[in-house]
């Protein structure tokens, strides 16, 4: 038994208010163009549509059952569900009614909210000079990040927070995502994110401060198919020089956007430095990659040590959607937990990037690996580019390594592979 703090993530709940059971799943599951109602294809969601009121209520209360007092709660974005031309009041009914759900269910617990990609109209066209939605967004969140977060919020949606002995940086990374259409005022630090996030590191090296890293969409490339970069590659050097600067002085860094269950490491030189853990999503969803994969749902508890911030455990909790539509009285179970799955006295960037290098040898533990990556659904072991791809991403957060460890740049994409890619990019992004 943990002693010591425990805290929940829960993240992407791309939560779709017009979600109808017995609607059409070519057209996620809303109503048929005909008008004529479809086959019920479940109260809490299917497996190509996002997650209905049902769903979303369901998985926070049952993270309430689960761990009824965190000491607070990380919240990672993206609470709009992956359709497009949804305008600004959308987005904030959707972020309403998230925040509103998880502030009655936990109203004693401090949360920590981020911005994901969604959570903006038109979608990921996040400025860097101000918005109405970063004012509004503020008003839902000001009871939880507090005035001083004012003016960093509304200009660039990031912000600062004291609280329980640590900094959190609760940075707006989807300003740097290569599908946001934005135009800057700033371009070479949109909403001045990166001086502010440079000054806050050096402000607690000074101080010796912990500090923590909290946002949507991290540095680095998606894992699941190879050259699937995430930003820029100004903007994603920028970065990873700034967390390689201060690597020894950040505790954490904490993300969502994967659907997946990941982690990815910072490496300076062949030195692993860093640490990113990326956790699963709350939204139901499959993505036909290099095989038909079903991303179970799930949400997060972080075990760590009070004194220290030192991990001491890792947990995630899911649940079948299949069996919540026979029995909607199952509850989400733990699925596993880092310590005892990889068998790990300590969770860091070294532990885990020595499980990393086990994993590229030992094809069970790459399979364990990619068993708990869909959330508990079973995919076979990924081989030549798909695996490289996935290896390399989690070895390499900055693209020219990365790149070089696909192999110059390039892979021996088909045609296949390049659907796949849009068929993602399509379903997650």
């Amino acid at each position: 038994q943990n002693i010591g703090g425990n805290v929940l993530q829960i993240t992407d709940f791309h939560y779709d208010k017009d979600y109808n059971r017995y609607g059409d799943i070519s057209i996620l599951c809303h109503n048929s163009l005909d008008g004529k109602p479809r086959e019920d294809v479940g109260a809490f969601g299917n497996y190509v549509c996002d997650a209905p009121e049902a769903l979303v209520r369901h998985a926070v209360k049952n993270a309430k059952y689960t761990l009824p007092n965190p000491d607070f709660i990380l919240w990672t974005g993206d609470n709009v569900p992956h359709i497009s031309g949804y305008n600004e009041e959308y987005v904030i009914d959707a972020l309403n009614f998230t925040t509103s759900l998880l502030k009655s269910t936990f109203n004693k617990t401090q949360i920590i909210p981020t911005f994901g990609n969604h959570d903006y109209a038109p979608g990921n066209d996040f400025p860097d000079n101000g918005s109405s939605i970063y004012n509004r967004t503020y008003e839902l969140w000001k009871d939880w990040i507090g005035p001083d977060a004012k003016e960093t919020f509304l200009k660039g949606g990031y912000y600062k927070l004291n609280f329980k002995s640590a900094t959190f940086l609760a940075l707006n990374t989807n300003i740097y995502y290569n599908k946001n259409k934005a135009t800057f005022t700033n371009s070479n630090d949109p909403a001045d994110q990166f001086q502010f996030l440079e000054d806050s590191l050096e402000e607690a090296r000074n101080e010796s401060q912990i500090i923590h890293i909290v946002s949507h969409i991290p540095p680095g490339s998606y894992e699941k198919v190879p050259n699937f970069p995430w930003m820029p590659p100004q903007y994603n050097q920028k970065l990873v020089n700034i967390f390689l600067k201060y690597a020894s002085n950040i505790k954490w860094m904490i993300f969502g956007h994967h659907h997946s269950d990941t982690f990815h490491i910072l490496k300076k030189g062949s030195i692993p430095v860093q640490l990113l853990l990326i956790c699963p999503a709350v939204t139901v969803g499959w993505q036909k990659t290099y095989i038909f994969m079903i991303f179970f749902m799930t949400f997060r508890v972080i075990n760590y040590d009070d004194q220290t911030w030192d991990y001491t455990d890792i947990k995630t909790y899911n649940v079948d959607l299949n069996e919540l539509n026979r029995n909607p009285s199952v509850n989400w179970t733990l699925e596993y937990s880092y310590r005892d799955a990889y068998n790990l006295s300590q969770i860091n960037a070294l532990t885990m990037n020595d499980l990393l290098q086990k994993m590229k040898v030992d094809n069970n533990l790459f399979y364990k690996y990619m068993t708990y990556y869909s959330a508990g659904w079973g995919p076979k072991i990924p081989d030549g580019d798909i695996r490289k791809g996935q290896l390399c991403a989690i070895e390499y957060t900055d693209y020219p390594s990365y790149y070089a460890c696909l192999g110059n740049g390039t892979t021996n994409a088909t045609l296949d592979l390049f659907l796949i890619i849009l068929i993602t990019l399509a379903l997650i992004l």
